[in-house]
């Protein structure tokens, strides 16, 4: 990947972290925008839409990558099956029901799983001062979602507590997908697991929408959602995806959570600035804890790698 700017080692890896992070920030944007169409039927045209973007490059590097083990293709189809096809069907489900920067929020409490089995798994060694803006940004998301229970008494508390669940579903998956990233980028090119990984679960989606809904669902989509729907896939997914995964590659997979902290940010924003909706006094004291915690974090790993 040519160079974006004269950085080298780490410093380059968490800009390109970050960089994907600022573009994904606007995704929840646009699934609110398309509406309540079908997750199965959104999520597999845009990972398809994404994946086949990003299909030639990736399949060229393919073959020019030394011959694979079978252990590393088992661990890819999990991959595709959980962290990525799941995953995605979690989380638009999640921002159909909850404001995308909450939701935005409670998957950062993916941070502490990432943490941990970077720590058992990969010997990573964090600082106190890292683990102790660990505990703050679950000790924020574990509010958050307290407050959800405590306000779930009508339809709409209940869809918002639901929008919950799910997000945390999610997280799991993709805080998985970090690790499992990791160890996958031993073998494979970065443009490469994009490829493969959102080509896959987008196809596997579509057929089960078929499966379950029939054409019905995709018979009643306006040509507005449809262009919506690839260019989420192949703007957004694909192209942050990418930026990921090279950045990924120099990266602690603490370090690489640690950073999406700062992608709420952004899109409480976009919230805002598109539908005007806000959040509670109390919602936005446990997002600043979660920034505390993200800016301890990022600082003790600073201090730990001086």
């Amino acid at each position: 990947m040519p160079k974006i700017l004269p950085l080298s080692g780490a410093s380059r890896g968490v800009f390109l972290v970050l960089l994907a992070w600022m573009i994904w920030a606007v995704d929840p944007i646009l699934i609110r925008v398309i509406g309540q169409v079908s997750s199965l039927v959104l999520a597999g045209l845009a990972l398809t839409a994404g994946g086949l973007t990003a299909l030639p490059r990736g399949l060229k590097a393919l073959r020019e990558t030394p011959r694979i083990p079978g252990k590393y293709w088992l661990l890819f189809l999990v991959y595709i099956l959980v962290c990525t096809g799941l995953a995605e069907v979690c989380y638009i489900n999640a921002v159909q029901r909850l404001n995308p920067g909450l939701v935005s929020v409670t998957l950062r409490s993916q941070l502490i799983l990432v943490v941990l089995i970077g720590f058992f798994a990969f010997k990573e060694r964090f600082s106190g001062v890292t683990w102790l803006g660990i505990l703050i940004i679950l000790v924020g998301n574990l509010l958050n979602g307290w407050y959800r229970y405590t306000h779930s008494g009508d339809q709409i508390g209940k869809a918002a507590l639901l929008g919950w669940f799910l997000a945390m579903g999610a997280m799991v998956c993709w805080g998985l997908g970090t690790v499992f990233g990791k160890v996958l980028l031993r073998r494979f090119a970065p443009i490469t697991m994009t490829a493969l990984r959102l080509t896959t679960a987008g196809i596997l989606l579509i057929i089960l929408s078929l499966v379950r809904d029939g054409v019905t669902v995709w018979q009643n989509l306006e040509l507005w959602q449809v262009l919506l729907i690839i260019a989420k896939g192949s703007l957004i997914s694909a192209l942050a995806y990418n930026l990921y995964f090279h950045g990924l590659k120099t990266v602690k997979v603490g370090v690489a959570a640690a950073i999406e902290q700062l992608a709420p940010v952004l899109t409480f924003f976009y919230t805002w600035l598109v539908f005007r909706e806000t959040i509670s006094p109390l919602e936005t004291c446990f997002v600043v804890l979660m920034l505390i915690g993200t800016f301890t974090t990022i600082a003790g790993e600073g201090a730990g790698d001086r």
